[in-house]
């Protein structure tokens, strides 16, 4: 099997036309990985975060410094790899947020936590501002 690049509009294209990845986090030696639904506007990435007080992936997001978020397919078999930093999404861009989110995401993100209260958890938007992107295509060798 090859590979090759994908060059920025090829990883545009992927971005725009998934909705759904697989964000990875740590602690010191220990990682956490989980699929998110995200927004893409071109630039950064967005998620709708909804936890309780116990929430791992809150934890997790504390102590991550650089997150690495990872969107593929598989015919064909094509993947993104964006490393970058998670802030908060400010007040001021949250009607961005929602519009990104509701452009491509492919899970809905309120109902998370079926065992939980609604007024127990929290929901917050989050982006990651990308500092590192890649993509590749992976082609069949004839055979």
């Amino acid at each position: 099997m090859g590979t090759s690049r994908m060059n920025g509009d090829e990883i545009d294209a992927l971005l725009e036309e998934q909705g759904a990845g697989v964000l990875s986090l740590a602690a010191d030696s220990d990682s956490y990985a989980v699929p998110e639904s995200f927004g893409y506007d071109g630039e950064d990435i967005y998620f709708q975060f909804v936890y309780d007080d116990d929430s791992r992936k809150r934890a997790y997001m504390e102590t991550t410094e650089l997150v690495t978020f990872t969107v593929f397919t598989e015919e064909p078999a094509r993947s993104v790899v964006v490393r970058g930093r998670l802030e908060r999404v400010p007040a001021d861009d949250e009607v961005l947020a929602a519009a990104a989110i509701a452009e491509n995401a492919e899970v809905p993100t309120l109902n998370v936590i079926p065992d939980e209260e609604m007024e127990d958890l929290t929901a917050e938007h989050v982006r990651l501002v990308p500092e590192e992107v890649s993509g590749r295509v992976f082609e069949a060798t004839p055979g």
